[in-house]
């Protein structure tokens, strides 16, 4: 099998800025995966905020879930993350678990009830905030659903000490987004988290990508960029605004690549631990989307990596937006290795790294970069090598020739991939690789 190698460095010398948010929800589940994903294995030095997902409301107005039947796993990761200056948040709802937020949030009583067992299970546990992931079951949806979602988000306010942050995902496109008044109630939340993923699946057309950073049709039909202009063209203003990274993708089987026609009944919700671990993969990255794929004999799968991320955690810097949360954090972990994607994301959005984020799918030791020296291990070929930033533009190009090096200290604190390209290997610039 031949395949597609492109060595990309990425190193991160971040200007001091005020740290965006890095949250990750993690599953109530976590520990029945496999391998386990217990709360002792979560890089909490890495990340601001924890959501653990997910507690709903009974009919009644009592809560449900893993966390308020045995809350031991949740209070052994309030410990740790306080520990590490990480705040744990609860997470209400989660698809598939929301049957009752209507009926409960309807009902001035019943309202109550829910949010006087909310407040009481937020203190008794040391808890930092509420998050809210109330997902509708249908669209359209009914006015006085949306109505009721206002009504909880306003007395959660009023019922939360003020030093509990409030905060809801919701979708992020159009399609369910007009079914949020968010306008009317944004005022009470500290954040808005849009969930942009899941923009592809089964049910599209065509297999396209599942979280693009901007757009590229027919490969997209939405994205990051797209979702920040619409929710600002609502009046939420940048500062709030987080976005989704997904640690997962879709494999679309009898797909030859981006934008084609696929098996709807043999379409895969898959890891990026799972592709990492994949070899019959050939990985791309499109250069308008910002994000890589895979194909291999009849499929293409659509995720995200520690390219993709850097380009998402400077399109949150740039633009000031609040932060990133990953839909979860369980599915970019292998045992006895880096969390990779959380680890690009945090070094991009914080500065915590200098180092090259390197991730190839074939071993190369013929480049490597060490204390500002760019250099070859070959003796046998010269490399043509050039240095862009995580947008495209190439600053500088040059020769790498055997047994020499050169210098990068001259070039401008920054976030930057290098990027070579080798006789027959036929790379194309920016294409992705990893590990």
């Amino acid at each position: 099998m031949k395949f597609l190698t492109t060595i990309v460095f990425i190193f991160a010398f971040i200007a001091n800025a005020e740290p965006a948010k890095l949250m990750g929800y993690y599953p109530d589940w976590g520990k029945w995966m496999t391998p386990k994903y217990t709360v002792d294995k979560i890089p909490y030095e890495k990340l601001t905020h924890i959501l653990w997902s997910f507690v709903s409301p009974n009919a009644d107005g009592s809560l449900r879930g893993d966390a308020v039947d045995s809350p031991t796993d949740l209070d052994s990761m309030v410990s740790l993350a306080h520990k590490a200056n990480t705040k744990v948040i609860l997470s209400l709802g989660g698809a598939g678990l929301c049957e009752n937020f209507a009926a409960v949030s309807a009902s001035e009583s019943l309202r109550a009830i829910f949010i006087n067992n909310l407040i009481s299970f937020v203190n008794a546990h040391h808890l930092d905030g509420l998050d809210l992931d109330w997902e509708y079951s249908s669209v359209p949806v009914p006015a006085a659903d949306t109505s009721a979602y206002t009504k909880l988000v306003h007395d959660l306010r009023a019922a939360l000490p003020k030093d509990k942050s409030l905060s809801a995902a919701v979708p992020c496109s159009p399609y369910y987004g007009k079914y949020f008044s968010v306008e009317g109630f944004i005022d009470d939340l500290d954040w808005i988290g849009f969930m942009t993923y899941d923009i592809t699946g089964s049910w599209d057309d065509l297999a396209r990508f599942n979280s693009p950073l901007y757009p590229n049709p027919p490969n997209t039909t939405w994205s990051w960029e797209e979702t920040a202009t619409y929710w600002s063209g609502r009046n939420i203003d940048a500062s709030k605004m987080v976005f989704g990274f997904a640690s997962f993708g879709f494999d679309f089987g009898a797909a030859t690549g981006p934008a084609s026609s696929f098996n709807s009944n043999d379409v895969t919700y898959t890891s990026f631990a799972e592709v990492s671990k994949n070899p019959s993969w050939i990985i791309y990255f499109d250069s308008i989307a910002k994000v890589p794929y895979g194909i291999s004999e009849n499929r293409f799968v659509t995720f995200d990596n520690p390219e993709s991320a850097a380009a998402k955690a400077e399109f949150v810097k740039e633009n000031h937006y609040a932060g990133i949360m990953i839909w979860e954090i369980s599915l970019d972990y292998i045992e006895n290795e880096p969390q990779k994607n959380i680890e690009a994301l945090a070094s991009f959005l914080f500065g915590t790294s200098n180092a090259m984020i390197m991730q190839p799918i074939e071993k190369t030791p013929w480049l490597s970069y060490k204390n500002g020296l760019f250099m070859t291990n070959s003796n046998k070929h010269d490399f043509e090598v050039q240095i862009k930033t995580v947008n495209g533009k190439t600053i500088e190009s040059f020769t790498l020739k055997t047994g020499k090096s050169v210098s990068l200290k001259k070039i401008p604190a920054g976030n930057y991939i290098a990027v070579s390209k080798y006789g027959r290997l036929n790379l194309s610039i920016g294409t992705q690789i990893f590990e």
